[in-house]
């Protein structure tokens, strides 16, 4: 069944005025550009029901995945003693780049339960693809500055910051694109390969955990 993506905030949401009921921990990075995205997206999607926790910077993909399964190994054990405690999961974002140590850092991840966001060559494909698509290979300097052209607050050579309300009405758009890419690579045996990101499937956590519940109904997460 194909999901259904809002292209911006719902018109049937209420005023956030509750606590958050789902947390997501996402290790990052890059110190201001993804969590500045994620918490801009969560105050817009999230209705209040969804917290945003961002941990960064974080070092290398195998050291954002560690930082992760010992973050989650922490709320775990808070959860066992509280069972009030918010639902939660714990995602490592990271871009593909030249780091080493991949294949390590996405086994590691499987094998705690922690969620992974990559992006390859690095996150600014992601709001690159709200205004075209990208199916060709391209080095992280010529995306950062096609961007910039794009997104003139975004300045390649200094503040990275994405500039959400700028995207923010055509999500679906870049989610389509993004998962057209992800498809072309795994069918190539190469699931992470140039260009592509994931960064989408947190996003969609975000989207799923913040829709306000029918009278009657209990919040349920994804």
């Amino acid at each position: 069944m194909a999901r259904k993506i809002p292209s911006s905030r719902p018109t049937s949401r209420k005023p956030a005025n509750k606590s958050p009921k789902f947390l997501i921990i996402a290790v990052c990075e890059g110190k201001n550009t993804e969590p500045a995205y994620l918490k801009s997206f969560a105050r817009h999607y999230g209705n209040g029901l969804v917290e945003v926790e961002t941990v960064a910077p974080a070092g290398a993909p195998l050291t954002i995945v560690q930082t992760a399964v010992a973050r989650k190994k922490a709320r775990d054990g808070r959860k066992k003693t509280d069972s009030f405690d918010k639902l939660f999961e714990v995602w490592a974002v990271f871009d593909r780049d030249e780091h080493p140590n991949i294949p390590q850092a996405l086994d590691m991840a499987k094998a705690n339960n922690v969620q992974i966001a990559i992006s390859n060559p690095c996150i600014e494909i992601w709001p690159l693809l709200h205004f075209a698509d990208h199916q060709a290979p391209i080095h992280r300097h010529k995306l950062q500055r096609e961007l910039a052209e794009h997104m003139p607050s975004y300045q390649s050579d200094g503040s990275k910051i994405i500039d959400f309300e700028a995207i923010k009405d055509r999500f679906t758009v870049a989610r389509t694109r993004a998962e057209r890419q992800l498809a072309g690579h795994e069918a190539t045996g190469d699931p992470y390969g140039n260009p592509s990101t994931t960064l989408y499937r947190l996003l969609d956590k975000i989207i799923q955990n913040g829709i306000v519940p029918s009278s009657g109904d209990g919040h349920k997460t994804t």
